[in-house]
């Protein structure tokens, strides 16, 4: 519902999938993982909120992509390889300088939001100019772009209704994902696992559902460019806008493993994902599944450690 509705509302105001993508679809999907990281930010639990968008962008890549991509090869426009993902690559980078230092403080916090609202700004502005994506109707005359006939759009849907649907396709992903991620913390609490492996495991993939529904959706109706769009805009708002809300909440101590170990792992799946959009100007089911196997991998070595 959410995918069809957001596809067309796009189409009726005119503005680009990859936007929506960025906007409405990886934005309104990664609304768990914001709610989640600020209630665990007022409730003094930082590291559960830190390992909830490191974590949400291992998976995003490593299970979301990966699984997109081993269903349907997923081209890449040289806009996003070249200028979208690079952003990606920066705001991790970003993220890691301001918490060299072992803390994530009010003023990381207020720097990684500026951040973001100069990316959404710039993002709006891009897509309006001679640069930007072409409206949806005009996709036609552009082969690589979406193909609007595997839409199931609704049948005389106004912008009204459409955008009516979009919301609560997004609310009841919210509340789905929020139900799933109180029973899963609770069980991984009364086994006595720490906050940092709950946020980077059961929270991380808990919140990430909405992205991996959303991605799924696409790649069967070959939306390339709302996965895409939906992983960057996912990735990039956990970064600035999750774990700038948490550090404007509450000063958190960063946990050592996390510098030493998942920090890194984020920056490592980011860049490959750049490499792999970079070399063949598509992700194929090979490198899909080199990316899940990656993922499964560290899952694996976060749950030996915890056991």
């Amino acid at each position: 519902m959410l995918v069809d509705n957001a596809s067309a509302l796009a189409s009726q105001l005119g503005i680009s999938t990859f936007l929506v993508g960025i906007i409405v679809v990886g934005f309104g999907t990664s609304a768990p993982e914001l709610f989640v990281s600020a209630m665990a930010a007022i409730q003094d639990k930082g590291n559960l909120a830190l390992g909830n968008a490191l974590g949400s962008n291992i998976t995003n890549i490593g299970l979301v992509l990966g699984s997109a991509a081993m269903l349907r090869a997923l081209p890449v426009a040289n806009n996003t390889a070249r200028i979208e993902l690079p952003l990606v690559i920066g705001t991790g980078l970003l993220a890691i300088v301001l918490v060299l230092d072992g803390v994530l403080s009010h003023v990381d916090g207020f720097i990684l939001l500026a951040v973001l609202i100069c990316y959404l700004i710039w993002s709006a502005r891009n897509s309006e100019g001679a640069g930007g994506e072409p409206p949806l109707e005009k996709l036609a005359a552009h082969p690589h772009d979406l193909d609007l006939s595997h839409l199931d759009h609704p049948r005389g849907a106004s912008t009204k209704t459409a955008a009516l649907f979009t919301v609560i396709g997004i609310v009841l992903l919210l509340v789905a994902s929020r139900m799933l991620v109180i029973g899963s913390v609770k069980i991984a609490a009364y086994l006595g696992v720490g906050e940092l492996i709950i946020g980077l495991t059961i929270v991380a993939i808990g919140t990430s559902l909405p992205e991996l529904a959303a991605a799924v959706a696409a790649a069967r109706k070959g939306v390339h460019d709302m996965i895409i769009g939906n992983i960057i805009g996912s990735n990039v708002f956990n970064t600035l806008g999750v774990l700038g809300l948490t550090g404007a909440i509450k000063v958190t101590d960063i946990d050592t493993a996390a510098l030493a170990r998942d920090f890194p792992i984020m920056f490592g799946f980011t860049i490959l994902m750049f490499v792999f959009a970079l070399t063949k100007g598509a992700f194929s089911r090979f490198e899909g599944t080199l990316l899940m196997i990656g993922y499964f991998g560290y899952l694996s070595y976060l749950i030996s450690i915890a056991i």
